[in-house]
């Protein structure tokens, strides 16, 4: 169910054990091929898909106009919101659904720069509603190594705008990908003590900015994405969230199944137990 589609009457009938879903994306720069909208039609799009996964009974709330964006600010078309604005923001929806007496929220993250600030937000939320239960989980971080098999680019072939976010695009909104534009991009580090991509982070933290070590804005290989390899990363990603909500909230609407389909136990196999799913998105 999509928050902004029900009508006030009908919102409040709903349950208050409905876990509520905001898609936190961005809108920046993608490359010449991929729309400022990129990683927002991929938040919006995995949650409308996790919702029908859990036969419509999730609430989605509306997803933010921008997000966490200052280090993509040299390429045109980049909006950007400060950690302190954003964190605000995402107390503040939160905030208001709670007053509705809802109390079980999932931040689904689609990018890379509200990876920090979100689990800040998430930290603080607990605090300041304690009554409230927030997750915050990013999907190329939650699926992981799970996802390292599709990729067929050499290092580093999934960054931004890459073999993976070009491939979910091409699966999503295929009109809106320019592939006569399409190219690879991007400096690899200079050590393997610094390697890291989309996939799995390094073993440290050092912020730069994007024109630094890409001429284009790309940094990977999406000379390498296919509309079906945007399926194959959909069809892992979306029923492993349907599984870590089933670890946190086994009792949600939508999600008292627990044996699911066999998609679904495959990618419960593939997670391990409950409790490493929430090490992996907590983390």
């Amino acid at each position: 169910m999509k928050w902004v589609e029900l009508n006030s009457p009908r919102l409040g009938s709903v349950s208050r054990e409905t876990i509520c879903v905001l898609p936190l994306g961005a809108t920046e720069q993608h490359g010449p091929h991929l729309p400022l909208a990129t990683d927002q039609l991929i938040a919006d799009s995995l949650a409308a898909r996790l919702d029908a996964l859990c036969n419509n009974k999730l609430l989605v709330l509306p997803g933010l106009p921008a997000t966490c964006s200052e280090h993509h600010m040299a390429f045109p078309g980049s909006l950007t919101l400060d950690h302190a604005t954003f964190i605000n923001v995402v107390t503040q929806i939160v905030g208001s659904a709670a007053r509705h007496g809802f109390r079980r929220f999932f931040l689904l993250n689609a990018h890379g720069g509200n990876i920090s600030v979100g689990g800040v937000s998430a930290e603080q939320l607990s605090t300041l509603l304690p009554e409230v239960d927030v997750v915050f989980g990013t999907w190329f971080r939650m699926a992981g190594e799970r996802l390292r098999h599709l990729v067929e680019g050499d290092y580093p072939a999934v960054g931004h705008a890459c073999e993976f976010e070009t491939s979910l695009i091409m699966a999503m909104r295929p009109e809106l990908v320019d592939e006569s534009a399409i190219i690879d991009d991007g400096a690899a580090p200079t050590s393997p003590l610094l390697k890291f991509d989309l996939l799995a982070g390094g073993p440290t933290v050092r912020s730069v900015p994007f024109d630094r070590f890409t001429e284009s804005g790309v940094w990977g290989k999406p000379s390498c994405a296919t509309a079906a390899k945007g399926e194959a990363i959909l069809d892992i990603v979306v029923p492993l969230m349907r599984q870590i909500l089933h670890a946190y909230w086994p009792d949600g609407p939508g999600l008292k199944d627990a044996g699911g389909t066999d998609t679904q136990r495959d990618a419960a196999a593939n997670a391990g137990d409950a409790q490493q799913m929430e090490r992996e998105v907590i983390a």
